[in-house]
């Protein structure tokens, strides 16, 4: 079952979602290349601190209507926003306890949806995005689908995972920039506008 949960509800549900999530086989690698992102934003960063730390994380970026079409559940949302979702994959001897990505510029209905092993045990912002697993996803296992909305275009930004006192920097991983996402009456306009000139230059020949 695909559920993305939000903020104020998390902490209520996490326990039965862990429980529904150990239940479900792992399907590690579907953000990476979905053919839905929006704008083509999709793809794998690998992380590997040295010490043990390491693995991928997988992301991509939808419109909500695109994420609701292919995972569901984004109803309560209000308007038009994009939902950037990120998947942990472990593969050296240390776990990982918690992750973070970067938030520059606003967001919100943080949460989690059923694409793999590991449930996150909360999640929220301090701003930054921040996804806690307790127990912590094991070496050979991947995060459920880390999701939260937001208003603004993506840029390329950084995560920081997690494993007790260990840290790996991510870099590479999309996050919302300064920019808006354009509303669709706007894009609409622009549209129109281009129309127009190209109508007028192909006249004057």
């Amino acid at each position: 079952m695909t559920r993305i949960v939000p903020t104020g509800c998390f902490r209520f549900i996490a326990f039965a979602s862990i429980m529904m999530g150990a239940a479900s086989g792992a399907q590690a690698g579907i953000l990476n290349g979905h053919g839905s992102a929006h704008n083509g934003v999709t793809g794998s960063v690998p992380f590997n601190n040295g010490v043990g730390l390491s693995g991928t994380i997988d992301y991509a970026v939808f419109t909500a209507n695109a994420f609701n079409a292919n995972f569901g559940g984004l109803g309560y949302v209000p308007g038009d926003v994009l939902v950037y979702t990120y998947q942990v994959s472990v593969t050296g001897s240390l776990g990982v306890s918690a992750e973070i990505v970067g938030v520059s510029n606003p967001a919100n209905t943080i949460g989690t949806f059923d694409i793999g092993d590991v449930n996150a045990s909360s999640a929220s912002f301090t701003p930054n995005a921040r996804w806690l697993f307790s127990p912590e996803i094991p070496t050979g296992m991947t995060s459920w689908g880390l999701a939260f909305s937001s208003l603004s275009l993506p840029i390329v930004g950084a995560a920081l995972t997690i494993d007790g006192g260990t840290q790996a920097l991510v870099a590479g991983v999309p996050t919302p920039g300064p920019v808006p996402l354009p509303e669709p009456g706007s894009v609409l306009l622009v549209a129109c506008g281009l129309a127009a000139c190209r109508l007028r230059r192909t006249g004057r020949r």
